[in-house]
This record gives C-alpha cells, sequence and structure tokens, in this order.
C-alpha cells in the first residue's frame, strides 16, 4: 500500500493508522503554500483525506488543489473528501468542476437512506450517530431505486446515501480509473471513519473482482486473440487522448474562474476590505477615469476615512486636483445578511457635504453600493431598500445600487448585451435605487 495523506487532519490523527502500520503523513493544504500554488503530493500516494471545512483550513482558502488531486485519481488512488462548513467553489477548487453538482445544506432530521448492498454500508451503519452536517450535491432529485447516473466529464456518480425526498447526500465518483468519495461531515470522528475506510472498505474494493459474466475470463489477455487486442489498444489510445483534450478543458476553466470570474464573483460573497477592493476592482474594469481606494490614498494620513472609494470621470489628473475639479462620485461600501439600515442611507449625504466643503467642489454624488443578503444565493436576494429609504436618497441626488445588481451588469457587458458606456452613464445619471438597464436580445 502506498502514501496515506491526510489533509487539514492534526499530527495526532495519524498515530492511529501508523500503529496499524499505514505509511501516514499530515499535510495542511494552504499554509506554506501560495494560493493556487502546487501541494506537490509525493507519486506514491494512494489515498487523500480531506477535510473540507473552512474552520481546520485557517483563514486562507484552499485555493486550486485539483490538479494534485486529480494526478493521484489518474493513478487510480481514491480521495475522500469530509463535507462540513463549506461551498461549492471550495470542493471543486479541490475535486475539479463536475457541471451536475449543487450545494445545499440538508436537514438531517429528514432522514436518510443508505444504498444497500455496498461497501461503505458498514460506515454509515456505524458512524451514523456522528454525523452532524450533510449538503445536497445534487439539483434533481433520485428517483426511487435509483443510485447511479453518468457525469458530463466521463465520471459516474454513484448514490452512497439520500435523503428521504431523493436528493444525493453522499456520492462516490468514479472517474479516470480512480475514485473519490464525497462523504458527510462526522465531526471529531472524521479520523476514525478514515481509519475504517482503510482497514475495511478499501482492501474489500481492491478484491472485488470485475463481473464480466460466467464466462468472464475468456477476456482475458491469455485468451484474446491479436486482432481484438489491436482493437483494445486503440481504443485505449483514443480514450487517452480524448481524456488529455478534456483535461486541457478542464485546466482552461479553472484557470478562467481564477483569472476572471472570481474577482467578480467576490461581489457576491464576500464582506469589508475584501468586498471594498472587489467593488474597486470592478469599477476600473468598465473603464472608469480614475478609481480611487481611498484606505489606500489616505494610509500615510491620520484622520477618519469615512466612505471608502471615490469615482472620478476622467484620468490623467493628480487625484488631489481632479477631486477639487472634477465630477466625483463617492462610494460607501456596505455588506449585510439582512437589509440596509436607516443610517447608511443618512450617510451618504453626511459624507457628501463633508467632501464638498473640504474639497470646495459642489460636482458630487453619493453612491452606496451593499453586498446585502449575503448569504442567500444571489439571485434569490429580494430588495434590501425601503421606499422611504430610496425617496430620501432621491431626493438628495444620490444612488443605492446592490452588488448583484452591478454583478448582472457587468455579466451583460461580457455576453455583448450592453457596453461599459452605458452602465457607467446610469450609475452617474440615476437616483435613488439604480437599475443598471439592459436591452432585451433580439429575435429574429
Amino acid at each position: 500500500m502506498g502514501k496515506v495523506i491526510l489533509l487539514d487532519f492534526e499530527e495526532k490523527a495519524a498515530e492511529s493508522l501508523r500503529a496499524e502500520g499505514l505509511d501516514v503523513e499530515v499535510r495542511a493544504s494552504a499554509r506554506g503554500r501560495e494560493p493556487g500554488g502546487p501541494l506537490g503530493l509525493p507519486k506514491d500516494c494512494e489515498e487523500v483525506f480531506f477535510q473540507l471545512d473552512h474552520s481546520v483550513e485557517g483563514d486562507r482558502p484552499t485555493a486550486s488543489l485539483a490538479a494534485d488531486i486529480g494526478a493521484v485519481v489518474e493513478r487510480g488512488g481514491k480521495v475522500v473528501c469530509f463535507i462540513g462548513d463549506a461551498d461549492l467553489v471550495r470542493l471543486t477548487g479541490v475535486i475539479g468542476m463536475f457541471p451536475e453538482l449543487h450545494f445545499r445544506d440538508a436537514d438531517l432530521n429528514d432522514g436518510i437512506v443508505f444504498r444497500p448492498d455496498q461497501p461503505l454500508m458498514g460506515l454509515f451503519e456505524k458512524f451514523r450517530p456522528a454525523l452532524s452536517r450533510a449538503f445536497i450535491l445534487l439539483q434533481h432529485t433520485i428517483a426511487e431505486g435509483d443510485w447511479d447516473r453518468e457525469s458530463a466529464v466521463r465520471g459516474k456518480y454513484e448514490f452512497l446515501a439520500k435523503s428521504a425526498d431523493g436528493h444525493a447526500l453522499s456520492l462516490q465518483i468514479r472517474k479516470n480509473g480512480g475514485t473519490i468519495f464525497l462523504l458527510p461531515w462526522f465531526g471529531s470522528k472524521n479520523v476514525e471513519v478514515a481509519e475504517f475506510l482503510l482497514k475495511e472498505v478499501f482492501p474489500l474494493l481492491r478484491k472485488s473482482p470485475v463481473e464480466t459474466g460466467p464466462d468472464g475470463w475468456l477476456d482475458g489477455e491469455d485468451y484474446t486473440f491479436p486482432e481484438i487486442r489491436n482493437l483494445l489498444a486503440q481504443r485505449e489510445e483514443e480514450k487517452a487522448r480524448h481524456d488529455k483534450a478534456l483535461r486541457e478543458i478542464d485546466d482552461g476553466i479553472r484557470e478562467a474562474r481564477a483569472n476572471e470570474q472570481e474577482s467578480f464573483n467576490r461581489l457576491l460573497k464576500t464582506e469589508g476590505a475584501e468586498l471594498r477592493k472587489a467593488i474597486v476592482h470592478a469599477f476600473r474594469y468598465l473603464g472608469w477615469g480614475t478609481v480611487v481606494d481611498v484606505a489606500d490614498y489616505w494610509k500615510n494620513v491620520i484622520r477618519n476615512k469615512e466612505e471608502d472609494i471615490w469615482l472620478i470621470e476622467t484620468g490623467g489628473k493628480p487625484v488631489e486636483v481632479a477631486l477639487q475639479r472634477e465630477s466625483l462620485v463617492m462610494i460607501l461600501v456596505r455588506s449585510n445578511k439582512n437589509w440596509a439600515t436607516d443610517d447608511e442611507c443618512t450617510l451618504l449625504q453626511t459624507y457628501k457635504g463633508r467632501r464638498m466643503q473640504e474639497f470646495e467642489n459642489t460636482k458630487m454624488k453619493a453612491l452606496l453600493v451593499g453586498n446585502y443578503y449575503s448569504n442567500l444565493e444571489a439571485k434569490l436576494r429580494g430588495n434590501p431598500f425601503t421606499v422611504t429609504q430610496a425617496e430620501e436618497t432621491q431626493k438628495d441626488g444620490n444612488g443605492l445600487l446592490t452588488t448583484w445588481d452591478l454583478f448582472q451588469a457587468i455579466k451583460a457587458e461580457k455576453e455583448g448585451r450592453v457596453g461599459k458606456d452605458a452602465i457607467r452613464n446610469q450609475i452617474l445619471e440615476k437616483t435613488g435605487v439604480i437599475r443598471i438597464e439592459v436591452p432585451e436580445p433580439v429575435v429574429y
């Protein structure tokens, strides 16, 4: 048996496994490497156990480990993910893209049905009392008696557990000769589950013969004529080319997500300084003349940094000159799991008045940009602004904009449905609650 890697476990978790004669190493997924950099798993690694949980990963995200994990799977290895406090982005950053995967909290009180007659049945029977969290992993329900489904990325899903209403809660994914297990969270018992898999389940999987029928042995190499062997070799070569092409596409998807999509995704999932930087990036993408991060601008000055961002229509001039002469949009950045407060909206006019006096410039507009209802999927979020807030803001000539509306406008621009100039003009001209209007596509 090759090396076993425990990712984001405590060192003491390996002691009982080493006592069984296993070659076990504990590693941290994020610490000690650059975000997105290689983890450098040893080539003799056959099993990886990963605790996918924010509290054990630390402050840094797992970034993309999919290349390292994919190499283990391609060698025929097994990867086990215990899914705790995580999300779909973290999961795909580990195992790669599977378009059918979905992520939603499951209510364990509704009941769980386990797959019958499979080696992992004993695991669920033994550790069911410790099961503390599970996620719905596929969007669509599974028919009664249906336990398998093909994946669009040349993989196969085998359902290990599902909710009483037919949603997948645990999966075994077979791909490229290896296996990925997506298991629920067993808390402190995760290491015992790992030991049970290594000692009780995986040996059974290695011994399980391939079902080829009563005369299946006749398909062995000792009995196969050359013309069949040549066709089998041709099939393997074709499969290898196809798999290589898919891996290159997957790599491209991961690179595009990391370099292009992720910076805008932060508009919908972050708060504080990270959200401010995401909004700065978004307005620079939209082609504003000058976008100033106020915290950076005043970093060497002792003063109250009230607003967060300045948008100056024209570029090329020193900021201190532009603040006194050019039209200025002053942005207040906020985030909340609920709605906007009256105080946040009132601060717009307060801060604008102070900056007008300070810079001796009346060509100003204040804009509140907020990531509200941040614990909900973006498309399910409602309007966080009250009628009174909208009316008062409109009277003052200011604006209210959600990061979800800003994200949708950028997505529409990338799809070619609206120009950057049109988005900027609407933000400049509209007051109250700002909705970026996008022309409907013409259908011929």
